[in-house]
């Protein structure tokens, strides 16, 4: 019988699957968009198994094989239940509204100290140097979580007067990672660490000279590849934080290190540079106010 939430289902008898099936299983819930478009040889180079060991995962959680996993995939997804649910039983009435705003902020407090908490202050000065130092800075990312961190980051350093770009296309991010030199910056965001396009672009950036940095959780795969690792222990708190309606605690965590990372950057900056960044700030407000006004 078809299990009604796959999504739930999977995180429920992930523990009792076989090593291999196993990491599928947390493959697929750190990465639920991912695991909805890959064909089977992606998803088995991302949870570094073989393609049977993903077919038997499919089985082992109740679908025919990969595409009725996807279908049933996407289907838990697009109706999931709001991770309220997991603590209340009335979720959804709206006498609830004010208690998941108090659960959606302190999971995020929560989420943001404990990553503060984690960070070594060693290796955040160490990407501080390198990147108030870089020609250029590339910043990778996939997926609506690091790719969006990577999209504002490029914006953030910009307004640096750092001479940034963001790639969240696999296909772009080797590219242009192939053209990385010494002096550069290859800059990985990575919760899960588990992205095949970015680890490759990182170790193409590595072995062109770039100096690499990632933000990514401890313990990762990418971690034990970059030169400036900034590891994040970001917790679930009981959110079930792979559920699509859940609160994206590890893109706000990573959002307040690129903050960070951005003010300290701008600490080093001489006089000159801070005042063209003036100059450039205040000419787009009066660009914002002439469009207003017309």
């Amino acid at each position: 019988m078809p299990v009604s939430n796959l999504i739930h289902h999977i995180r429920n008898v992930a523990e009792s699957l076989r090593p291999a099936e196993r990491k599928v299983a947390e493959m697929v819930l750190a990465d639920i968009d991912f695991a909805m478009r890959a064909s089977i040889t992606e998803l088995a180079l991302r949870a570094d198994v073989s393609e049977p060991s993903v077919t038997r995962f499919c089985r082992a959680v109740g679908a025919h094989g990969l595409r009725d996993f996807k279908m049933r995939l996407a289907q838990s997804a697009a109706g999931g239940v709001p991770f309220s649910a997991t603590d209340d039983a009335a979720g959804g009435e709206p006498t609830q509204i004010g208690s998941l705003l108090d659960k959606v902020a302190d999971a995020v407090v929560q989420g943001v100290m404990h990553a503060r908490a984690s960070l070594d202050p060693a290796v955040f000065e160490a990407a501080v140097a390198a990147l108030g130092s870089a020609r250029r800075v590339f910043f990778f990312g996939v997926g609506a979580g690091s790719g969006l961190v990577a999209n504002d980051a490029a914006l953030r350093f910009l307004r640096l007067d750092v001479a940034a770009s963001a790639f969240t296309d696999g296909h772009l991010q080797r590219l242009y990672a192939g053209l990385l030199e010494p002096g550069d910056v290859a800059f990985a965001i990575s919760q899960s660490g588990r992205s095949v396009e970015v680890n490759e672009s990182i170790q193409i950036a590595k072995e062109r000279g770039a100096t690499t940095i990632a933000l990514t959780n401890a313990g990762s795969r990418l971690a034990w590849v970059v030169d400036i690792p900034l590891l994040l222990r970001v917790p679930a708190s009981g959110m079930a934080a792979d559920e699509p309606h859940a609160p994206g605690v590890s893109r706000i965590a990573h959002l307040a290190v690129i903050d960070a990372l951005a003010l300290g950057v701008s600490l080093g900056l001489g006089p000159k540079t801070l005042a063209k960044m003036r100059d450039a700030q205040a000419r787009s407000d009066s660009d914002s106010a002439g469009e207003v006004k017309a």
